[in-house]
């Protein structure tokens, strides 16, 4: 963390670290975009212009860093004289930058955006001294459902994209959406749990597909899904355009 943050809360050396280790483990240097085997974009804002800016070339942990740097969160990342972050402010969820992408045939849509509005008590809201009692109190005892400062912050400023999932979600030929209730933004050591979620979802999802479908997209025989408890999964799930799911999100 950043101990005078002026420009961001973190300094993000280590989230470099990881994506420099990550990207030396799977290649085996510092690799360019270029350099992989497969196609690879990603979205990233550039505040210098105040628009939406797809990235598909220039080195790999560079782009990464700008498609996720959170404003305020993480410092913003300079590419070709300009500042770019998080690219959830304009497009969150691209499928139609995938939709323009020459000899795509199928797109495959993985949401992870909260949908279900956030309620509070009605009245004013509470003060400080009020807040920090009830975040002493154990998770379920709490009176105020009331999102923390960061959370906050980097939740408004993908307000924009969130508005058009919907329309984007419509873009997608398979489409998850994972349930992640009670599960933060930055709440890193739930990762087990996230992936284990994402898990029986997406296995709830492709089993719903029909056959045609699935010799469309080139699935396999249908599996059958299982839920956490062993038992076939009714987690929220849908394939294509027309079912609706359970709750970002980026199209793969």
């Amino acid at each position: 963390m950043n101990l005078f943050p002026l420009l961001s809360l973190f300094k993000g050396v280590r989230l470099r670290g990881v994506l420099r280790s990550a990207v030396q483990s799977l290649v085996g240097f510092d690799a360019d975009i270029e350099d992989l085997w497969k196609n690879y974009h990603c979205v990233a804002t550039n505040y210098s212009r105040a628009s939406e800016q797809r990235i598909a070339h220039g080195n790999l942990v560079q782009a990464l860093l700008a498609s996720i740097s959170i404003p305020g969160a993480l410092p913003p990342v300079v590419r070709d004289g300009e500042l770019l972050c998080d690219g959830g402010t304009f497009n969150n969820f691209p499928v139609d930058q995938m939709r323009r992408m020459r000899g795509v045939g199928y797109v495959i849509g993985v949401d992870l955006n909260m949908r279900s509005p956030t309620q509070v008590p009605p009245g004013e809201l509470p003060g400080n001294i009020s807040l920090w009692r009830d975040r002493l109190r154990p998770p379920a005892r709490r009176r105020y459902r009331l999102p923390s400062l960061p959370t906050y912050l980097m939740t408004v400023t993908g307000l924009y994209s969130m508005s058009r999932q919907t329309q984007a979600q419509q873009g997608c030929d398979l489409y998850f959406h994972p349930s992640l209730e009670r599960v933060g933004m930055l709440q890193w050591k739930s990762i087990d749990q996230i992936v284990a979620r994402g898990y029986t979802h997406g296995k709830t999802v492709v089993a719903s597909v029909d056959a045609a479908q699935r010799r469309l997209l080139g699935l396999g025989s249908a599996p059958v899904a299982q839920g956490q408890d062993g038992q076939a999964g009714h987690d929220e799930g849908r394939a294509g355009a027309d079912v609706e799911p359970g709750r970002g999100a980026r199209p793969a």
